[in-house]
């Protein structure tokens, strides 16, 4: 029997409170830099990656740039959302993220997402090893 996995991307999928990001800046567990953008990651109880933004309109001037980019962002997000354990992740924005292509952009995320599962699966195997710095012991990892 072939399973079809939905590429949905659900309201739940979204980091909607400011207590949900606080989370995250507070106690992030990785993080992706990349010269245009920063991905900051920490677990999550859910069984799904959820992912925020902030993209200030300091950084990324017109509204249409940053809808566009959190519109490619979110679809990237979807596609690999299979790929990713169960973590909440912010996205954002730096200087200069509205001069790369939709091309440009896409690739950089696709390295991000495989950066993002090599560096928070070593922060997990960090802090097994280390009790003392383990503070989401509770949280699962999806394969």
């Amino acid at each position: 029997m072939n399973l079809v996995r939905p590429y949905l991307f659900r309201p739940e999928q979204r980091i909607r409170n400011s207590a949900g990001f606080q989370a995250v800046f507070d106690s992030s567990q990785c993080k992706v830099a990349q010269p245009q953008y920063l991905v900051l990651v920490r677990g999550n109880t859910e069984a799904k990656a959820r992912i925020g933004f902030v993209i200030a309109r300091k950084k990324v001037r017109f509204a249409v740039q940053r809808n566009r980019i959190k519109r490619l962002v979110r679809n990237s997000f979807r596609l690999h959302q299979y790929d990713l354990p169960a973590v909440d992740v912010v996205f954002i924005a730096r200087q200069d993220l509205d001069d790369l292509t939709n091309v440009d952009l896409d690739n950089a995320l696709k390295k991000t997402w495989q950066q993002l599962n090599r560096r928070y699966s070593a922060a997990l195997k960090a802090s097994h090893e280390n009790p003392a710095a383990n503070t989401h012991s509770h949280l699962p990892i999806r394969s």
